[in-house]
């Protein structure tokens, strides 16, 4: 097994603009481009922090992201390479701590399997790499992704994972942070509504059931903070990667005029589109690819007047969100 090195001073950010991949995987309509470019690169930040109320300076809120780290005793696939999960997810994890940010929040897919071994030896693999996610010493938050349940029950991940200040067995949940409201999605439910449960699932029907859309609904009209959602499949695209009800769901992050960002994993390359004001960021996978110059993680800072900037690491993609006049309270 190789060893890397997690402590590389040289680790930086990429742009956008030198490593965007083609329109299958970032979109902006013809619309919302118009209206949002110009914002999105001419001092979005240095807007953002102005001071406000008093003359004193507001201090942005800034987290960690890391997604499909995909952790498991097995060989590597193709561009997984399971075994190498471990080592990058403890070097996102130490630069996010060197970084200070306020929380980190993991998008999905944590664990992963080998084939034909004992629900103990994947329960190890979560326990492994939920040992490297709290090794971050301050709040973190978990989304469910489609692998955590492979050959677990959801009943059993949650139970082992660490949502601060969350109850044990809430698999969807929100929080608040700095004058944000954060609502974090489960889409880990088949179209009659049933748990994925030891992999008994097909992971292509991924649905936001009634009962959780019912809250999401309670959710956006609980308060006036501006909203940041976070989700493990897509809910933009079009393809298998996406929620079923994805539209359903848009819906309803439109109309209550207060999301400012959809932050997702589930499809490896990453991805972003603008719909109607509300930005969807994808985050690279941490298992694609061999060695740490493979890793993907990302910082986001929401300013106050709801601008973000994502600063991605290794092969995570750096943004720039404008906020569309959501100003934090």
């Amino acid at each position: 097994m190789p060893t890397h090195s997690t402590r590389n001073p040289r680790i930086a950010p990429l742009n956008l603009a030198e490593t965007a991949g083609g329109p299958d995987h970032w979109h902006l309509d013809r619309r919302d481009f118009l209206k949002a470019s110009a914002a999105a690169w001419l001092g979005l930040m240095a807007g953002g922090c102005a001071s406000q109320g008093g003359g004193r300076a507001r201090t942005p809120l800034r987290f960690g992201l890391v997604t499909d780290s995909h952790y498991a005793d097995a060989a590597a696939k193709g561009t997984r390479h399971y075994r190498e999960s471990l080592f990058k997810v403890r070097e996102a994890v130490e630069r996010l701590r060197a970084e200070k940010v306020g929380f980190l929040a993991m998008l999905g897919d944590m664990k992963d399997m080998a084939a034909g071994e004992s629900e103990e030896q994947t329960m190890g693999h979560l326990v492994a790499i939920e040992h490297e996610i709290q090794r971050f010493g301050g709040p973190t938050y978990h989304v469910l992704g489609n692998h955590d349940m492979d050959n677990l029950p959801k009943s059993a991940v949650v139970a082992q994972i660490e949502n601060t200040g969350i109850a044990r067995d809430r698999s969807y949940y929100a929080f608040r942070r700095e004058g944000v409201h954060f609502i974090v999605l489960d889409a880990t439910y088949d179209q009659q509504g049933r748990d994925y449960d030891r992999g008994k699932f097909d992971w292509r029907d991924a649905n936001i059931p009634t009962p959780e859309v019912a809250w999401l609904r309670n959710e956006l009209a609980a308060g006036a903070e501006p909203v940041v959602v976070l989700v493990h499949q897509r809910l933009d695209g079009d393809g298998h990667a996406s929620i079923r009800n994805r539209v359903e769901v848009r819906a309803l992050l439109e109309a209550s005029g207060r999301v400012l960002a959809v932050f997702q994993g589930h499809d490896h390359p990453g991805g972003y589109t603008l719909i109607n004001g509300i930005h969807y960021y994808t985050l690279r996978a941490v298992i694609e690819g061999s060695g740490e110059a493979n890793n993907a993680y990302a910082v986001a800072e929401i300013s106050p007047a709801g601008d973000i900037v994502v600063t991605g690491y290794r092969r995570a993609l750096s943004m720039a969100l404008p906020g569309h006049a959501h100003a934090i309270g």
